[in-house]
């Protein structure tokens, strides 16, 4: 399912890119969150000939969020797979272009571990001079390259429409509350098109200060967001100030006593495993990590 608004200077090599996939999806649908600019058009041309891509437009809600209305995007295209036979569920963001095996490789890693539940790969953000590398959490899968065992996605109600997004963080912390395991594999990595902070947040440091509020509304502890803010000073761009403007977005949640839309069950889950990464030195237990063939996972530490 891939949720699209507004999104014609891109779909077009996200499109391109799925279908040069070694494993195709049995169906994926496209929904037009109500776009106003040439993303039908676009979404037509590209998929001449494959009748295993449908589009589908709904209204977005001008009361709702950006990220509420993404959600509702991809619950709405979900809802109409109906009487469609398949074991996984991928959520693909209108601007990311996949590598062509990603899907089979994905797949594969499933097949090795009954009980990773939610996977990726991750990705980097095209820029003038070169693609730049996003800082991941191993255990953090993104929603724009998601890629969810049925039961998993089924099991967990999909997606919560949260208000600042990290609706992908939350769903991967309810996985792992029932057992699963949630896992971000490096050596797949796609391109992002649109980096953070260019599309609906408007400036990067908008964006830092959204990913706070983001925090907040996960419930996540304080201390691990401090220490999570002080390694981005030094390792994410816009250095300093990015960190600063996160941790920022952070205390503005507690200022404004916002209403956090996940349940408490989940925000303890959440700052309980917080708290053993930080008193644990960020180590993921080995009973919760995967390993490829090729040892990539080695060194397991996080964002």
């Amino acid at each position: 399912v891939t949720p699209a608004y507004n999104e014609s200077g891109y779909i077009g090599a996200t499109i391109r890119s799925v279908r040069k996939q070694s494993v195709k999806p049995v169906c994926w649908m496209i929904v037009d969150d109500g776009s106003t600019d040439d993303t039908p058009d676009v979404i037509a041309r590209e998929s001449e000939g494959c009748d295993w891509i449908r589009y589908f437009r709904r209204d977005r809600s001008d009361q709702t969020s950006y990220f509420g209305n993404n959600v509702f995007a991809i619950m709405a295209g979900y809802e109409r797979m109906t009487g469609e036979v398949y074991d996984f569920v991928a959520i693909l963001d209108a601007d990311i272009s996949p590598p062509t095996d990603y899907y089979r490789t994905i797949l594969d890693r499933f097949a090795q571990d009954a009980k990773l539940g939610i996977a990726s790969g991750v990705y980097e953000n095209v820029t003038p001079k070169r693609p730049e590398p996003v800082l991941h959490d191993r255990r953090s899968t993104p929603k724009a390259l998601q890629v969810f065992r049925r039961e998993v996605f089924e099991g967990i109600g999909g997606f919560l429409p949260l208000r600042h997004g990290g609706e992908d963080t939350c769903a991967c912390i309810m996985a792992r509350m029932r057992g699963w395991k949630t896992w971000s594999f490096p050596d797949l990595v796609a391109l992002h098109h649109r980096p953070t902070g260019t599309g609906n947040a408007g400036t990067v440091l908008r964006a830092r200060f959204v990913q706070g509020l983001n925090e907040y509304g996960m419930g996540s502890h304080w201390l691990f967001v401090a220490l999570k803010c002080l390694r981005r000073v030094v390792k994410e761009r816009p250095y300093v100030i990015g960190g600063l403007c996160r941790w920022l977005g952070f205390l503005a949640g507690y200022l404004k006593r916002e209403e956090r839309q996940i349940p408490r069950d989940v925000v303890r889950f959440n700052r309980r495993e917080q708290r053993a990464r930080v008193f644990q030195g960020n180590r993921i237990p080995e009973e919760y990590r995967i390993k490829t063939p090729d040892n990539l996972e080695e060194n397991a530490s996080a964002s």
